[in-house]
């Protein structure tokens, strides 16, 4: 007998594709067959989706981009309904999961056509552009955090609760506690811009640092993810300083880096603000200035409402007051302690399994075996 298929759709970029990947390994185990469904975007993380069927399709937004590729983007929405069509027909899944981003549109769009189950999950605390719009289309909404903002009130009802997968590197890294770090040693400083980098740390970083006290420098020890076309530049603006200093365009051992950090300062993902609540770890959030409903100043507030981070927007963000940021986390580990027990309070690792729990139910499935009862 062969498995039930369900498939998972997915902009390519990390906060879309983690939670998908966490959730295909786990219907894996429970004897379904998942195929992540996602753009040409994923290739650079085919290391962390090995064993996992993955299928690339045309998709483009009408919202982003140059006005070439705006007008470009419904022919490649077509295409991309067709593609998933032919995809579902020759193998018809049980149901097909969202999440999020624009290339999840075209085949959750294809599976209402076809009359196969559909369902999103939304990892932001606000619910994006495509989710809302398949919402409309009677797509379930499993959520991350209780009082996601932008759900049609048709959906609230029927709306779960599940919280936002994080992969297993994550949670193994989930009980190595903040105090066991030796901070009044080194200080291990991490700063990354989310899947896509940040030009704005590059350029922020290395003049925050060049004003902090000679003292502090001789502490630091600083890990900072860089765009590939800024790597050289950077490394030259930090040589001078004398600093202990690794720069990449790509970690692929991030959870081990957030493990070791006593301080992050980054963007405020989704799939980071879960990563670092999960492993708990404190943070100096810069949410993205232009992102669409301010998902990503909302994703933050879920940790800094909660005295498990500190947000500051990026146009009030000098190299002055970061750096006098930074002097004083290094002064007072007790306070950066303190956030790392709020930021664990917040964490859902359980989120993986009460997603399965929730496309198990809804698929009408259990570990790959039809169970009785309508559940749609």
């Amino acid at each position: 007998m062969s498995k039930p298929i369900i498939y998972l759709a997915a902009g390519g970029t990390g906060g879309h594709l983690f939670p998908a990947i966490a959730l295909a390994r786990a219907l894996k185990e429970k004897n379904f067959k998942p195929v992540i469904l996602t753009d040409a975007r994923a290739k650079k993380y085919l290391s962390q989706t090995e064993g996992i069927d993955l299928q690339l399709l045309n998709s483009g937004s009408i919202y982003s981009g140059g006005k070439m590729k705006k007008l470009l983007a419904p022919l490649k929405i077509i295409m991309g309904v067709l593609q998933a069509m032919m995809i579902m027909i020759s193998n018809r899944p049980v149901a097909v999961i969202g999440f999020g981003g624009y290339p999840s549109f075209p085949p959750l769009l294809a599976a209402r056509l076809l009359f196969c189950k559909i369902a999103i999950h939304e990892q932001n605390a606000v619910l994006g552009r495509a989710n809302r719009m398949l919402s409309l289309l009677g797509a379930r909404i499993a959520a991350s955090y209780p009082g996601t903002r932008h759900v049609p009130a048709s959906s609230r009802g029927s709306m779960v609760v599940t919280g936002n997968p994080v992969r297993p590197e994550v949670l193994r890294y989930k009980d190595y506690d903040y105090s066991r770090h030796n901070v009044n040693g080194t200080f291990n400083l991490l700063v990354f811009g989310g899947s896509q980098g940040a030009s704005v740390f590059s350029t922020l970083l290395p003049e925050a640092i060049a004003q902090m006290p000679r003292e502090k420098l001789n502490r630091l020890r600083l890990v900072q993810q860089c765009r590939k076309g800024e790597l050289a530049s950077t490394l030259q603006a930090y040589g001078a300083l004398g600093i202990d200093v690794e720069l990449r365009d790509f970690f692929d051992d991030m959870p081990r880096r957030l493990m070791k950090a006593h301080l992050v300062i980054s963007r405020s993902g989704a799939s980071t603000v879960s990563e670092m609540a999960v492993i708990g770890r404190p943070s100096l959030l810069v949410p993205l200035p232009q992102s669409i409903d301010q998902d990503q100043k909302t994703n933050a507030l879920q940790l800094s409402n909660h005295e498990a981070a500190w947000v500051v927007d990026q146009k009030n963000l000098t190299p002055e007051k970061l750096a006098e940021m930074i002097s004083e986390f290094m002064d007072n580990p007790l306070r950066l302690e303190a956030a790392a027990r709020a930021a664990k309070s917040r964490a859902m690792p359980q989120a993986t399994e009460n997603l399965v729990n929730f496309v198990e139910t809804y698929a009408g499935y259990r570990s790959g075996e039809k169970i009785s009862g309508d559940y749609a």
